[in-house]
């Protein structure tokens, strides 16, 4: 998916040997910038890839984030609304794709048509959207549930930009690709039409680590120029050894699905006190930098939570009694002899949460609960099977610079990331409203209403609002980072 969503690579936090072979420094050209990262795009399919090809900078949406937070358009220069369901956008005409042809009206409504019916996470905002071309350079854009927010909806990051070119997509970012290695690396060369700036781009190539280790090794011997993901020891390291280093709030947040339909969890008694037992002081001081959550979103949003998150083990272990739950002499917390055990999962692609995972068993041990702990391959499918009792997670939950569209995701009935099927009357009827609420106090309001009811009901944990680190050669030491890892490949590197 704002000072965010970007693109560090979803996982450019665990990085190691270089899958592809050795690179050397002497390899590398003056016009050349190269990234270490966990990851590269599996393909360049809009449906699978659509994050990963925006922060890779191939991709883009209608509306993205600039550096300071507002939400700027290369292909809009007018957004009126005509009634609660219809929106004219009136398009600058300017914008052309990696090929050479127009992106004009048709063109975008047919890529949007395309995602809206295959990816059901554009429908979370405002339903299914429906655009029209009235002529070459007006768009329709009719919703099924009303929004006020439309330049939003129209930034999140699953709506991208592209055009079908037989078996392949081609897009509109300032880069494209020259040669895609899955898991291995990524080779882009500037995009000519994207601006007149193009011929002054640096070539970029993104090389996939499968851990900091190894990536560290890398940019110590001058093999790349930027190292994001780096964990806070990595970050001390190289600061000490006269690197850049550049800190920053991430965007994202990290925090813990639970399972609501199955196991331990779903007594929301037992959810209550796992709560109460996680200490949040401990987890930033692990990461050696962040804050303790206060909510679903980073604190610099006006619609930021406002929930106070303390640990209180005595008030957890009045919650357990209640629950029917009572120590054994090996003071581990069981009812009906089966010790309380929870399962708890999370994914290596973000270094700091298997640090989380394991801080939390610890305190949970401490506390009288017992826990599993594993870190798997594949986290969505771990959370769509509901193998876990706890998921840590990270997520960059405000891309678009507005908090509807992952609360929606997250909480709505249906949602593409409410995966134990939460439910709450209260909640539902708060989204609602923020769909017929334009943009400011109220809606804030709303906004965090919701969170505080999430940190009764707990279907989602809050722990760290993070900050992240980046490295820089003397060839990027300008570089500056925003919006999370969903911009780390712009418009502005590699000139």
């Amino acid at each position: 998916m704002k000072k965010r969503s970007i693109l560090f690579l979803t996982g450019i936090a665990a990085m190691s040997v270089l899958f592809g072979g050795t690179f050397t420094a002497e390899e590398a050209s003056p016009g050349q910038i190269t990234i270490g990262c966990g990851y590269v795009a599996d393909n360049t399919n809009p449906v699978d890839s659509a994050w990963d090809l925006t922060s890779h900078g191939i991709s883009e949406g209608i509306y993205m984030q600039d550096a300071q937070g507002n939400l700027v358009s290369r292909f809009v220069s007018d957004l009126e609304r005509k009634d609660d369901l219809t929106w004219e956008a009136t398009l600058t005409g300017t914008v052309k794709f990696s090929d050479g042809t127009d992106c004009d009206a048709q063109a975008l409504a047919d890529c949007m048509n395309y995602l809206q019916a295959n990816n059901t996470m554009t429908n979370g905002t405002a339903g299914v959207v429906t655009f029209t071309a009235q002529d070459e350079d007006t768009l329709e854009i009719v919703t099924e549930r009303a929004t006020p927010v439309m330049s939003s909806l129209l930034a999140e990051w699953c709506n991208i930009v592209f055009k079908q070119d037989g078996e392949d997509f081609l897009y509109t970012g300032p880069y494209m690709v020259e040669k895609l290695d899955s898991g291995v690396s990524l080779e882009l060369v500037p995009n000519p039409y994207y601006d007149d700036r193009a011929e002054d781009r640096s070539n970029v190539t993104l090389k996939v680590f499968r851990d900091a280790a190894s990536m560290q090794l890398a940019f110590e011997g001058g093999e790349i120029d930027l190292m994001f993901g780096l964990t806070p020891e990595i970050a001390d390291i190289l600061s000490g050894e006269g690197f850049t280093v550049k800190d920053y709030d991430a965007g994202y947040q990290y925090f813990a699905f639970t399972n609501l339909l199955s196991g331990p969890m779903a007594d929301p008694k037992v959810r209550q006190a796992i709560n109460l037992v996680l200490d949040r002081e401990e987890m930033t001081a692990a990461l050696k930098g962040g804050r303790v959550a206060n909510g679903i979103f980073a604190q610099y949003y006006s619609f930021a939570g406002e929930v106070e998150e303390i640990t209180d083990v005595d008030a957890a272990a009045a919650l357990l009694e209640e629950a029917g739950y009572a120590k054994n002499d090996a003071g581990i917390y069981e009812k009906d002899g089966e010790a309380l055990s929870i399962h708890m999962i999370t994914y290596s692609a973000r270094a700091d949460l298997p640090i989380l995972m394991q801080l939390a068993a610890s305190q949970l041990m401490k506390a009288g609960i017992e826990s599993t702990t594993d870190v798997v391959d594949d986290i969505g499918a771990a959370l769509e099977a509901g193998e876990y009792d706890v998921a840590f997670y990270a997520q960059h939950t405000a891309p678009s610079g507005e908090p509807s569209a992952f609360l929606n995701m997250a909480l709505g009935e249906g949602g593409s990331r409410n995966y134990a099927a939460y439910q709450s009357d209260e909640v539902d009827e708060l989204l609602t409203k923020m769909g017929e609420t334009e943009p400011g106090e109220e809606r804030d309001q709303l906004a965090k209403d919701i969170q505080a009811i999430v940190a009764e009901d707990l279907p989602i944990i809050y722990l760290v609002d993070p900050q992240w680190h980046v490295a820089l050669s003397e060839k990027v030491a300008d570089y500056v980072p925003y919006c999370g890892d969903y911009y780390v490949v712009n418009a502005e590197l590699g000139l």
